[in-house]
């Protein structure tokens, strides 16, 4: 059943809903989205009602259908409360850690390297195609590279204390536009570390290098998260999970392409500040060495 049926038999709204689930109904904006994992998002959705209490935000709520229930055939509708939004406040929350068992660095590490072994699959399928193609095989083996250097910053941590772990908080689970109802929407969000939120405002480009120095200047992030900060500018998770899902057109190819040079600038803008309070292990390309 699609999406527009679901909202007008459970909702009584009969509206054209676009890919992105966001319309505008009597004057209100509302968003209506398909829930993976019910209990999971529920459970993020808990920590949003928090953050939007912390920051004197209502934010998007939870739509109760004609039986009065929250989710619908595992879709769910929220309505957006429009208010006065201040970004400080909402950073300096978002950035708290949450009273949450920590994740292991070596959990994080096995995800990773799985995912690159799954994109290293996926050349297969693009070995005898066009010219565009030849393109994303590039940049499969582009980030692949730069998805070993992340594991390598990685494996620092772990030279440390191979039993090292990270605090949770919310954290975007990908790249956003820059519009404050995108922000709020919890569906947005998952638990995670501070430095994913960091990484993915900064390519977002809602935070500049300096607001990174100044974060790291007044909050406190111990040496594990200083450097898995690095590792998550690193690691490629936008390209990969894009690949994965088969969802990179020609445009988009060319885009990651146009967007290389500042990337490159990141890496090595984002080393500069990590370097500053922790021991990063070399990189040539980064570092400005030549490559043989």
């Amino acid at each position: 059943m699609i999406m527009s049926h679901i909202l007008k038999m459970y909702y009584g709204i009969d509206v054209d809903i676009n890919e992105n689930g966001y319309f505008q109904y009597q004057g209100k904006l509302y968003y209506f989205a398909y829930l993976k994992n019910v209990q999971e998002f529920l459970n993020v959705y808990h920590y949003y009602r928090y953050l939007m209490h912390q920051c004197h935000l209502t934010g998007f709520q939870l739509v109760k259908n004609h039986n009065q229930d929250i989710i619908s055939q595992n879709c769910a509708l929220f309505i957006y409360q429009s208010a006065s939004f201040d970004y400080p406040l909402y950073l300096q929350n978002i950035l708290l850690p949450m009273p949450l068992p920590k994740i292991k660095v070596t959990d994080i590490k096995e995800r990773w390297i799985q995912k690159i072994d799954c994109v290293r699959e996926k050349v297969r399928e693009y070995a005898y195609s066009f010219k565009h193609d030849q393109d994303i095989i590039s940049l499969i083996y582009y980030y692949c590279g730069i998805a070993e250097n992340s594991i390598n910053v990685l494996n620092e941590i772990l030279s440390i204390d191979s039993k090292a772990t990270l605090s949770l908080s919310l954290a975007l689970i990908h790249t956003i536009d820059n519009h404050v109802y995108e922000l709020l929407n919890p569906c947005m969000y998952c638990i995670s570390t501070r430095p994913r939120q960091i990484v993915y405002l900064l390519r977002s480009h809602l935070l500049s290098y300096e607001d990174i120095q100044k974060l790291l200047e007044n909050q406190y992030y111990d040496v594990y998260e200083m450097i898995y900060l690095y590792a998550r500018v690193l690691y490629p998770s936008h390209f990969f999970d894009e690949i994965l899902c088969s969802k990179l057109s020609s445009s988009d190819v060319e885009n990651y392409y146009l967007y290389l040079d500042e990337e490159r600038q990141m890496y090595e803008e984002m080393m500069k500040i990590v370097s500053f309070y922790v021991r990063l292990p070399k990189i040539s390309w980064i570092n400005g060495e030549n490559m043989v």
